[in-house]
């Protein structure tokens, strides 16, 4: 017989519907949700009611990560620009099989304590194959195509299809993705264009405006499709202009924050006041970028970082962007990224927290009650 769990916080944030003051979440041993109970802010005792101080949300979706990139944490300098990260990348990312595969290994468990259930991660080769097969993160992982020479095009594509074919036949969730507008040449964005009309990912993934020299319209070579999810990764420069672009297209969109990575690298935010509005703030999702770019994997920094420019935002919307948001993006939203009943979201109590101006203090930490 399965044992449930009573969870109980000062506020429990279901996220699919608004907070609950002293709420209780009732959840088993599978982690399936069972139950979340309004108590009307009147808690009552009852037996072997677990009582944290602080609140509980959801598990944390990352819906963009470089897990092979692990191995370089403290190797590449802060604020050298895209192109001198970029250059770094591909001068240092060579390393023994058996530490990339330790790096990434621990940098699993990493985004694991740090309370992540799912994870969109790039890919470039299949060194990072055996972590995600064993891990208890849901992954999707997007298969990485670039290069700018059209007679390269056939070879660097069907290296993708096989490597896409290594993840599926582990039971992974794989596809292939451009890796952005500036980086495929016209053949190799014709090929990936075909394959997408001949079957369609459930969802891509594409760098996006990581630079003030970048095409924007990624879809003048590549025709939106409706029954894909495409993630907008950085808009480190979007405008609103280009934004507003996208809202009459029958795609559906989602625009990936990485603030972390992006100091690190440009020592830049992109505006995050240009995605607050109700069309947009549906469609944001958070993300940590890789290890080379960032001193850790944890989207409560993410929100930490986004509190500190943006103090308006609500944590209410916080918390949809780092769960919700990123289950929809990733296509978990049927098991993650929300307290509704017959879920596997995960558990995760976030201390420091002030109640009165409801709002992220600096020292917040998060700990994971309950796995997915």
């Amino acid at each position: 017989m399965k044992r449930t769990r009573h969870l109980s916080a000062h506020y429990v944030f279901p996220i699919s519907s608004p907070p609950l003051k002293n709420g209780i979440i009732c959840v088993n041993d599978d982690g399936c949700i069972v139950d979340v109970i309004n108590t009307g802010g009147k808690l009552n005792e009852r037996e072997k009611l677990e009582f944290y101080d602080g609140i509980l949300v959801p598990g944390f979706v990352n819906a963009h990560c470089h897990l092979e990139l692990s191995h370089l944490r403290g190797a590449i300098a802060q604020h050298i620009g895209l192109s001198g990260f970029i250059s770094s990348i591909r001068e240092q990312r060579v390393a023994p099989e058996t530490t990339i595969l330790a790096a990434a290994k621990a940098a699993d468990s990493e985004m694991r304590r740090n309370g992540i259930v799912a994870v969109g991660d790039i890919s470039n080769n299949a060194g990072t194959l055996p972590v995600k097969r064993d891990s208890p993160m849901r992954y999707r992982t997007f298969v990485e195509v670039f290069g700018l020479d059209d007679s390269r095009s056939e070879h660097i594509f069907t290296r993708a299809k096989h490597l896409k074919q290594e993840f599926q036949n582990e039971g992974l969730l794989a596809s292939i993705v451009p890796h952005a507008s500036y980086s495929v040449s016209k053949a190799l964005w014709e090929m990936i264009h075909q394959s997408y009309m001949s079957s369609s990912p459930q969802v891509v993934s594409i760098h996006h405006r990581e630079s003030n020299d970048e095409s924007h319209v990624f879809w003048k070579n590549i025709n939106v499709l409706t029954d894909m999810n495409y993630l907008l990764v950085h808009n480190t420069f979007s405008t609103k202009d280009e934004l507003n672009k996208y809202l009459p297209t029958n795609g559906r969109f989602y625009f990936v924050l990485c603030p972390c990575s992006n100091l690190f690298i440009q020592n830049r935010l992109p505006d995050v006041q240009l995605f607050l509005s109700q069309e947009f703030s549906q469609k944001v999702c958070l993300g940590t970028d890789s290890l080379a770019s960032n001193t850790h994997l944890s989207i409560l920094e993410e929100m930490k970082t986004i509190r500190q420019q943006a103090p308006e935002i609500s944590i209410d919307i916080l918390l949809q962007w780092a769960t919700l948001n990123g289950a929809r993006a990733l296509g978990f939203d049927h098991l993650l990224g929300s307290f509704d009943k017959n879920k596997k979201p995960g558990v995760n109590l976030i201390t420091g927290f002030d109640f009165e101006k409801r709002n992220l203090i600096c020292n917040a930490e998060v700990k994971m009650l309950v796995g997915n």
